[in-house]
This record gives C-alpha cells, structure tokens and sequence, in this order.
C-alpha cells in the first residue's frame, strides 16, 4: 500500500494530462483541424434554434392576435369566418343559402351571398324546367345554361371567398335589396 504525503496529496498518482500519448501540440493540431467542421456544425444548429424559437413565439399567438396580424376576419353567428360561410352558401345552392340566410342576423355580407345563391339555383331550376319542355333544341338550351350556371356559380364561391360582393345582374340587385 503507498502512502500518500499531506503536503503533496496527488504524488504517487498519474496526472490526467500525462496519461495521454499525444503531446500537447499534438492535441492543439488535432483540435484545430476539427475545429472548422465544428464551428459550422455549431453555427447551423445556433440558426435552427433562432427559427425555433421565432416558430414557437409565432404559434404561441392567440387566435385574436393572429387575426389582427392577417387582417380582420369577422365571426358570425355561427363561429366561422365571414369569408368561409359565403362560400358555404353557395355550395349546397339553395339549401345552404336559406341556411345561411336565416342563421346570420347580423353580417350582410354573408346575408347577400346568401340570398343571392337562392335565388340563383330557384332561377336556374326554373329555367331549366322551362328550357327542358322545347322540343328540338331544347335539351343543347339546357346543356348551356348548366355550364354558364356552373361557371357563374364558381366565380360567386371565389369571389365570396375573397370577400368581395359580385352582383351577378338581375339576381344580385335583388339580393341586396333583401340582405
């Protein structure tokens, strides 16, 4: 067993430093030729976390901040935005449309588009009606008025989602005489 002398309490023990076979220039060689792959290394993921950290503040917004940053979205009575339930009342024609139209007291927005995609499938299924009962000609009449329904009804879904009011001619102005 050795005995350890009070003075010198680590004599008679390896140093750490010693017990490598690489000199100390050895050592500072080495570090150095790593040290530029992990410099970059070390900076790349200091970038990650600078875009984490801004990602994090970012989805931690309220839902209220968030709106006023991307503009106003107003709600409606039935909690969707304005935007979201125009277009909806426009895609079940005029089921949604009287759903819609009844539903929403106060955005006449939504109040318009509404009315206006009533009024515009109750013409349409008139008109076909009307058109279907020709003889001869009657079913190419038919065949047009679906597509220029079909297109009109795209651009009012498009529109209403862009939150702007497009008259379509007659129907529109009755639409916003009712809204």
């Amino acid at each position: 067993m050795s005995q350890v002398d009070p003075k010198n309490p680590n004599e008679g023990e390896e140093n750490p430093e010693e017990q490598g076979s690489m000199d100390s220039n050895e050592v500072n060689k080495n570090e150095d030729s790593h040290n530029e792959p992990k410099e970059n290394i070390e900076n790349a993921q200091e970038t990650n976390e600078a875009k984490n950290r801004q990602n994090s503040t970012e989805s931690n917004l309220t839902v209220e901040e968030s709106s006023q940053q991307s503009g106003s979205h107003a709600k409606t009575s039935s909690g969707l935005d304005e935007n979201i339930a125009a277009l909806i009342s426009y895609i079940g024609g005029f089921v949604t449309g009287i759903i819609f139209f009844f539903l929403e007291k106060d955005n006449k927005f939504i109040r318009f588009h509404a009315l206006q995609s009533t009024i515009l499938t109750v013409a349409w299924l008139i008109i076909k009606y009307v058109l279907g009962h020709i003889p001869f000609i009657g079913w190419l009449l038919v065949f047009l008025v679906n597509g220029l329904t079909l297109a009109l009804w795209i651009v009012c879904m498009v529109k209403a989602y862009q939150k702007q009011t497009f008259k379509i001619p007659v129907i529109g102005d009755l639409a916003d005489q009712y809204k």
